[in-house]
């Protein structure tokens, strides 16, 4: 990146995060109630606020104060306290909180773009789609820029033969969001695939990481506190475009109902691609980000929940490996239809209205599409893996 782009990115977001902070606050809306959140969205950020009181009050996450999120999030929702001047009032608090927060989302989007532009051999140009309405709105008002970045981090150590630290970083990804965890797999193939032994380094690396991380949260509040997020959304509600509710609504056009071992199905094909990577040939790095968008992709397709934030985790890994015009309208179109449906046609309309489904039909149109593109290109090849190592006698031919 030349210093002219590098200047111009600092000072676009900075311009950005300081509008978004100030005039644009409540979208220049009097009411924030009834606004429509065409840039700044305090609902979750709010929450972020509420979940991090944990260090203000002097206790312990998940014990004290209740966290739907991983370790990560939780404790730098807990850090941003420290920024705040004792004895500001609710308003004061929340505003200093949550403009930090969106600053700090900015920073990890500004290092995603530069890391992209590093790595993509040619049209580098692409990192910048990073700046498109969907990408950006949810880098100001949510963390999942932060799982994005560290997956990205981690694929690029990789690349470098940094294997434990790729590991590591793996590990942190997980703890910020979930998803990145199915990635361990696909990394674990392409080293079998590139020294015909398992790489326990990188494995082990990647569980004592997580282990790390969530041992003070069992430590200070036990079991309990340590299933306390996993038991939170195994009882959440589904979404409306969720995958099950809209294919409930078409089965009820024929008198019928989404089965209930449905949900099973479902959950298998979440991590499915996962498990498919470790009796796939991955011998080549692209072919690694390939698998990672599927594996993406996948987990929020068949997911019963639908949260717009997550085209962050797709978008930087089908950047990386994009090749041509069609691509990138597959990005610009992923972009614009998650904005459009979130926050526009929910502000203006309703999560029940039909352009909400049909906008929930797009996106799982757009990110099937990008999983063939990924499969194709991956061209998968079966191969025994590490079932030849653990159970050789299978295997073996018999003599004659």
């Amino acid at each position: 990146m030349t210093k002219k782009q590098n200047y111009l990115l600092i000072a676009f977001l900075l311009v950005l995060w300081l509008l978004q902070s100030t005039v644009l606050r409540n979208n220049l809306y009097s009411d924030s109630e009834t606004a429509v959140r065409w840039i700044s969205d305090h609902n979750d950020r709010w929450i972020y606020m509420l979940r991090g009181e944990w260090l203000p009050t002097g206790g312990l996450p998940y014990r004290d104060v209740g966290s739907e999120y991983p370790q990560i999030p939780t404790y730098l929702f807990g850090l941003l306290f420290l920024l705040v001047p004792p004895g500001s009032d609710e308003q004061m608090t929340y505003f200093i909180h949550s403009s930090v927060f969106s600053l700090v989302m900015l920073i990890l989007l500004y290092a995603t773009i530069r890391l992209l532009y590093a790595m993509l051999p040619q049209r580098k140009w692409m990192a910048f789609l990073m700046l498109l309405p969907g990408t950006l709105y949810f880098t100001l008002n949510r963390y999942d820029v932060l799982p994005a970045f560290l997956s990205l981090l981690s694929l690029w150590s990789l690349r470098k033969e940094k294997y434990t630290l790729s590991g590591v970083i793996l590990g942190v990804a997980a703890l910020s969001k979930w998803y990145p965890a199915l990635f361990l797999p696909v990394f674990l193939s392409y080293r079998f695939a590139q020294t015909r032994k398992i790489d326990w380094k990188l494995a082990s690396a990647f569980v004592l990481t997580c282990l790390v991380i969530v041992l003070p949260t069992l430590i200070g509040g036990g079991l309990e506190a340590l299933l306390y997020p996993y038991r939170l959304h195994a009882g959440r509600s589904m979404e409306q475009v969720a995958l099950p509710v809209l294919l409930d609504s078409l089965l009820r056009l024929v008198g019928a109902h989404f089965p209930s071992v449905g949900f099973t199905v479902l959950l298998i094909l979440q991590v499915l691609p996962a498990l498919v990577s470790l009796f796939v040939k991955i011998e080549r790095f692209e072919d690694v980000v390939r698998w990672t968008v599927i594996v993406t992709a996948a987990f929020i397709i068949f997911s019963r929940i639908y949260s717009p934030q997550w085209l962050l985790w797709v978008i930087p890994l089908y950047i990386l490996v994009a090749e041509n015009a069609v691509d990138t309208a597959i990005i610009v179109a992923y972009n614009l239809v998650t904005y459009v449906n979130f926050p526009l046609v929910v502000d203006t309309q309703s999560m029940f209205s039909t352009a909400y489904m049909i906008g929930g039909i797009l996106t799982i149109v757009i990110l099937a599409a990008i999983s063939v593109v990924c499969l194709r290109r991956a061209r998968p090849r079966f191969a025994w893996n590490f079932i030849g190592l653990l159970f050789p006698n299978l295997l073996r031919q018999p003599s004659s």
